[in-house]
């Protein structure tokens, strides 16, 4: 898809990390929780409606990020959705939980809790991370 655009909404509550394949990777800028979204390039706005071979590697992705949600950044659940009531292009949240988040045990969707943000070299580890697992699952 050539002309893919990122949401304005994703793009400006987001860090963009880079792309995967056909699947951009979004850091969510709230650092109190480890929350990755993925966005494929496509113009579909619902999970059944993504190409089979897209939602294999949608959920291919998914897993690879939540192994190392777990066994790398220690975090206690990982939640996975894809909700897109207010955003209607296609994405797919991937949020590692800890129980010491503020917003534990409940839902992450509309509450900010302000002052915890990721500096560069936050940003910069995170990428390495998220992209390291995705090649470890799937190589190069």
């Amino acid at each position: 898809m050539n002309d893919f655009t990122l949401h304005p909404t994703l793009a400006s509550d987001c860090h963009a990390l880079g792309r995967w394949r056909d699947i951009h990777v979004l850091l969510h800028r709230d650092a109190h929780v480890r929350w990755l979204i993925l966005v494929p390039e496509t113009d579909a706005t619902e999970w059944h409606e993504l190409p089979p071979a897209l939602r294999e590697r949608l959920a291919g992705a998914s897993a690879a990020i939540s192994s190392m949600l777990k066994a790398e950044l220690a975090c206690d659940k990982v939640n996975i959705a894809a909700i897109g009531n207010l955003v209607p292009q296609f994405h797919f949240h991937v949020i590692g939980r800890r129980r010491s988040d503020p917003y534990w045990p409940g839902v992450v969707w509309g509450r900010v809790v302000p002052g915890c943000e990721y500096g560069d070299a936050e940003v910069g580890a995170l990428r390495v991370g998220v992209f390291a697992a995705l090649s470890a699952a799937f190589g190069a």
